[in-house]
């Protein structure tokens, strides 16, 4: 801590403090790094986001998460007590998704995509899914971390272990309808949002790549680097603005 603010556990910067609204009544204060795409959450927080809070989380996620990620350092400290956090496998109604916790109970660590994971927003691909994209792609980005994945090769990161994902349409269609019946300013059509990724899915990656060019980066008709997650973030966003 450095007057009042929470130094990022990987790059020890000044998060940035942002509130977002609590199940019931209130506001829960939670802290974000976005050139590391994490979040810190002390304690219970993530637990005590209310489905609006949810929305907003996701909303600051896509509007700045678009900087050049930091990949995250290999041992990581709790930004309360310094103690080591430790690498923690969870389980959701999404399968399993991964944070780093401190051991003395003070908060965790949380990727986005594993928050995004956490929150049932996204799947790992299946075999044919990855036939295509690897067909398109030679190398990905990981949406945990930020290293690279080598898709000739590997579907999950070799640093972190994450798979390679995307957003659920079923699972974002579900998330809308109970969002839009817990806040009426926020009621996008989930059935225009389901459609919108399964007319993804059916068109194929090299669709998409041409729908939204900021998905990758293209060199000498290569392309590299890719974060799928972000651009899938990109096609929701725009339904809840």
């Amino acid at each position: 801590m450095n007057n009042g603010t929470t130094d990022c556990p990987n790059c020890a910067q000044p998060m940035e403090n942002r509130r977002f609204d609590r199940h019931l009544n209130g506001a829960v204060a939670i802290d974000l790094c976005f050139p590391c795409h994490v979040i810190w959450f002390d304690q219970a927080e993530s637990l005590q986001l209310a489905p609006e809070g949810v929305i907003e989380l996701f909303k600051a996620i896509n509007g700045r998460g678009k900087a050049e990620r930091r990949p995250l350092e290999g041992r990581l400290d709790c930004p309360r007590c310094r103690g080591l956090l430790q690498r923690t496998s969870d389980f959701s109604k999404s399968g399993h998704f991964l944070y780093f916790r401190c051991v003395a109970g003070h908060g965790r660590l949380t990727p986005f995509f594993q928050f995004l994971r956490e929150k049932q927003f996204v799947r790992s691909l299946n075999d044919a899914e990855l036939a295509r994209v690897r067909a398109e792609i030679r190398q990905v980005q990981c949406s945990s971390c930020g290293a690279p994945i080598d898709l000739e090769r590997d579907t999950q990161c070799s640093h972190c272990g994450a798979p390679v994902a995307v957003l659920d349409a079923d699972a974002v269609e579900k998330a809308v309808r109970m969002y839009a019946a817990a806040a009426a300013k926020l009621s996008p059509d989930p059935a225009t949002v389901a459609r919108a990724f399964r007319e993804m899915e059916a068109q194929g990656q090299r669709a998409r790549v041409a729908d939204h060019p900021s998905w990758l980066d293209r060199a000498d008709g290569v392309f590299t680097g890719a974060d799928l997650l972000d651009g899938c973030i990109d096609l929701v966003a725009g339904f809840f603005r």
